[in-house]
């Protein structure tokens, strides 16, 4: 019997999820039929026409340093 380890792990999640998906089905029950989306949902799936911005750019150039580099570490042993 060769048993792996972690193909042990994913089918007891996958048993978990499904089985956890089953209880809040029984639980909230599903959606009416109706054609009409929630107001949140429509939201995020309306398109945008304006240009797209990208922040990270800027974040990142904001972003203090957690931590010491290989530079500052080398620079405080030589002192």
């Amino acid at each position: 019997m060769n048993v792996n380890f972690f193909e042990w792990l994913r089918d007891g999640v996958r048993q978990s999820v499904l089985l956890g998906v089953s209880d809040a089905i029984e639980q909230i029950g599903t959606p009416e039929d109706s054609d009409d989306l929630h107001p949140n949902v429509a939201a995020l799936l309306a398109t945008d026409t304006g240009p797209t911005k990208s922040t990270r750019g800027k974040a990142a150039a904001n972003k203090k340093r957690l931590g010491k580099s290989l530079k500052d570490m080398n620079s405080s042993e030589a002192a």
